[in-house]
């Protein structure tokens, strides 16, 4: 965002996105994420998350950057969503959804620097397999399973299975 911001002219770009998102976000949908400062009195401003996105847009609309205009956004409640934004005419739509429970598992693999069999492990756990249905899967012994388990559980400070998959999965 930044690298785009320094490429454009910034305020340009921040009055013209904010123009944008203020027509076309539907205020009255997911009304505890997205509100309209200027007619909802004590509410919390449209988040940095959907002025990221089409931000992102419009770069990639001037040829400033190819990143996708995606971001995922952690609410207090332990709910990931996913914002999206698409052009609709002349104005940008800001789509938002739960993320899906596979794009949560490839997101913490990812911050936790964990390895492609780790993740693989992960993947299995997540499923409900049992540390024997992933040995078997996984054509290992249930101690090396339990070794990638708890070189897992180093990485990601958890403590047990349960606590880890809550960790994964936003629960």
């Amino acid at each position: 965002m930044r690298r785009c911001a320094a490429a454009t002219d910034a305020r340009a770009l921040r009055l013209s996105v904010l123009d944008e998102l203020r027509r076309a976000i539907g205020f009255d949908a997911y009304a505890w994420l997205l509100t309209d400062p200027e007619t909802t009195v004590g509410c919390a401003p449209v988040p940095a998350g959907a002025y990221n996105v089409a931000a992102q847009l419009v770069a990639v609309e001037a040829g400033v950057d190819q990143h996708p205009p995606v971001a995922r956004v952690h609410l207090s409640d332990g709910l990931w969503v996913t914002l999206r934004t698409a052009r609709l005419g002349t104005d940008i739509a800001v789509t938002i959804e739960e993320t899906s429970p596979a794009a949560r598992v490839s997101l913490f693999t990812r911050a936790f620097g964990l390895s492609a069999r780790e993740t693989e492990l992960l993947g299995h756990l997540v499923r409900g397999s049992d540390t024997r249905a992933v040995a078997a899967r996984m054509f290992l012994s249930e101690h090396t399973v339990q070794d990638h388990l708890k070189s897992i559980f180093a990485k990601t400070s958890a403590r047990s299975r349960r606590t880890l998959l809550a960790r994964v999965l936003g629960v």
